[in-house]
């Protein structure tokens, strides 16, 4: 009987494990390698173009020249293409802006980084933009995982003039573990072990990946910072307001949408939501 036993505990103990390793494993693929949505080849008023990041990827891209010299680059959030951003093209491209989407480098068949080296797809946007003889003028607009992008590239890039960031983590191993589960509970050991994982499959540590800590480098480019009501606490953004708006940069500022979990702000709000884009960019370019 307690040889029986025994062995029920450890069977028990090792179904317990997989189950662990298991939900862990799934959820850390899920951030490396998210699905890619297919693109249609053509899009009414947009032109296809194929972009090269500095790491050898090459990726597509919808582009619209600008009527007014200005160009926005458009970040979509985890597992984005290059047409997940297509909604807030349209909006921006009525009032004279270029715009330029792109997908991620997961839709190459590489392994994400929830906004580390997504910089590079980033790098090779603004690089593009800023080679089409339209181009006078650069701003970005990301949400999500492209929000943090968005800030961490523009913290390392001078050419970005103004940042939009839609829902954004403030910090992704906080955002790993932002359910804040009691010590030891199976939750916890989830969190854990996907922040354990992470590190082994992409060699980066989720503390690394911090836009709360580039935001002061952006001063003092103008800076704004939206976050849906019900989303506000975990993305922690009035600490990021609050990193954005240091000392030397009285151009950053924050909208907490009413009522908006993520990523809900235009369909809630649709026309307050064009207005605050628009008038943020057009202030932006007239300083």
């Amino acid at each position: 009987m307690k040889r029986r036993l025994l062995l029920f505990l450890a069977a028990l103990t090792a179904a317990y494990i997989f189950l662990l390793t298991g939900l862990s494993w799934v959820y850390t693929q899920h951030l490396l390698h998210p699905a890619c949505l297919p693109s249609p080849p053509e899009r009414d008023g947009y032109q296809s173009v194929e972009l090269t990041t500095s790491d050898g990827i090459i990726l597509d891209g919808w582009w619209r020249s600008p009527q007014n010299g200005a160009v926005i680059l458009l970040l979509g959030g985890l597992g984005a293409n290059r047409d997940t951003m297509l909604t807030e093209a349209d909006i921006i491209s009525e009032h004279g802006y270029g715009v330029l989407t792109l997908s991620y480098r997961h839709c190459a068949e590489e392994t994400a980084t929830v906004g580390y080296h997504e910089i590079k797809e980033l790098e090779a946007m603004r690089d593009f933009a800023l080679s089409q003889p339209e181009t006078e003028w650069l701003g970005v607009l990301g949400f999500s995982v492209g929000g943090s992008t968005a800030i961490r590239g523009a913290a390392r890039m001078p050419e970005i003039q103004a940042v939009i960031a839609e829902g954004n983590y403030a910090n992704f191993h906080d955002e790993l573990t932002a359910a804040h589960a009691p010590s030891l509970s199976m939750q916890w050991q989830v969190q854990q072990l996907v922040v354990l994982f992470f590190r082994l499959r992409s060699g980066i540590s989720a503390r690394e990946i911090s836009p709360v800590d580039d935001l002061p480098a952006i001063a003092p480019r103008p800076v704004l910072l939206i976050h849906g009501e019900l989303e506000a606490d975990r993305s922690r953004a009035q600490w990021q307001y609050e990193s954005a708006s240091s000392p030397e940069n009285a151009n950053a500022s924050l909208w907490i949408v009413p009522d908006a979990g993520h990523g809900a702000y235009h369909r809630l709000h649709p026309e307050e939501y064009e207005i605050r884009i628009v008038e943020f960019f057009d202030a932006a370019r007239n300083e």
